[in-house]
């Protein structure tokens, strides 16, 4: 079988949704055989970029569908191969180079950057636990934008860092790259055990970069991964233990939930997933784990101060929307206090 015909049948699997399926088991044939195919191409000693985003698909179904421990050990294959392969070495684009080296070095970026926010995504929970990957430089250059690249040119023109400020037209892919990179550095941030001026500040650097960046997609009418990634690691800078009841903090926080805990109508996803069973638009699984840390703020603040900071019976129609296309979003609502 061909590096080609692996790489197809991992977009196929990604591809599956559980609404469309009676018996909704992630761990199906189709699955069980990819996974043996990829372990018999490393034994026959293939390696190829067309693997790694084959092994990059199957960590992003196992994660959308909550299949553990497989999603984190196969997270970190990705970053073990792509460190192999050398595309961890492919981060700046040598502007006198060939258009076709320039694309091929655009390829592997990408890849590296898929697999960079797929191994902070799963920290996310408990980020104590160290990343496979190391965070980026200031100079990293993050993907170009998507509509550029599908054309099959980079646009050196238009090339951003992981430091540029955001800015509209950044493309989906870098503001989600630039949103990951954030959320590692709020996670070394938060697990410093240092009170000292120059940590306030960094604290306060990282929430206007991240607010910028949330508001950049704000202003386009934008509820993607990115978006969820910026609020997340708001709020987790912001109350690092779930515990303030500070009052500086709960004005921060009911401002942020308001867009994911209120019935209001938002733009895209479907309104953001307003339990249609029949939304055509294609959310991400990275939107599961900010509408459930939502919902526990959510729950914490109401009971705790009296105050309506949201109803969690919104939140728990879209993670059980977001349920029929991602069953990472049925494994939270099953831990979801009340649910």
């Amino acid at each position: 079988m061909s590096v080609y015909t692996i790489l197809v049948a991992c977009m196929k699997l990604v591809s599956w949704m559980p609404r469309e399926d009676s018996i909704k088991e992630p761990k199906s044939p189709h699955y069980l055989a990819i996974k043996r195919t990829l372990v018999e191409a490393d034994i026959a000693g293939i390696w190829s970029l067309q693997l790694l985003q084959a092994t990059i698909l199957v960590s992003l179904y196992e994660m959308g569908h909550a299949v553990y421990p497989a999603a984190y050990i196969s997270i970190g294959t990705c970053a073990r191969y792509a460190l192999a392969l050398g595309v961890n070495e492919c981060l700046t684009v040598p502007m006198n180079s060939p258009d076709v080296m320039v694309l091929e070095q655009e390829e592997k970026r990408r890849a590296w950057w898929a697999t960079i926010i797929l191994d902070r995504f799963v920290n996310s929970g408990y980020p104590k636990r160290p990343p496979a990957t190391q965070d980026p430089q200031a100079d990293v250059l993050l993907p170009t934008d998507d509509a550029v690249f599908d054309q099959g040119t980079v646009g050196l023109d238009r090339l951003y860092t992981v430091s540029s400020p955001a800015e509209p037209g950044m493309g989906s892919f870098a503001k989600l790259a630039q949103a990951t990179y954030l959320l590692g550095r709020v996670f070394r941030h938060i697990c410093e055990l240092r009170v000292d001026i120059m940590h306030q500040e960094e604290g306060m650097q990282l929430s206007s970069q991240l607010q910028r960046l949330l508001d950049v997609s704000a202003n386009e009418n934008e509820i993607s991964a990115a978006t969820s990634i910026c609020s997340s690691a708001l709020m987790t800078l912001s109350d690092p233990n779930c515990a303030s009841l500070h009052p500086m903090h709960l004005e921060f926080a009911k401002r942020l939930l308001k867009p994911v805990a209120e019935e209001a109508p938002v733009q895209n996803v479907k309104d953001f997933l307003a339990a249609n069973v029949d939304y055509q638009a294609h959310p991400s699984p990275l939107l599961a784990h900010w509408i459930y840390q939502a919902a526990i703020v959510v729950l914490r603040l109401n009971a705790q101060t009296g105050d309506d900071f949201g109803k969690v019976e919104h939140l728990i129609r879209r993670l059980d929307a977001l349920g029929q296309r991602w069953l990472v979003a049925t494994a939270y609502l099953h831990i979801l206090p009340g649910a």
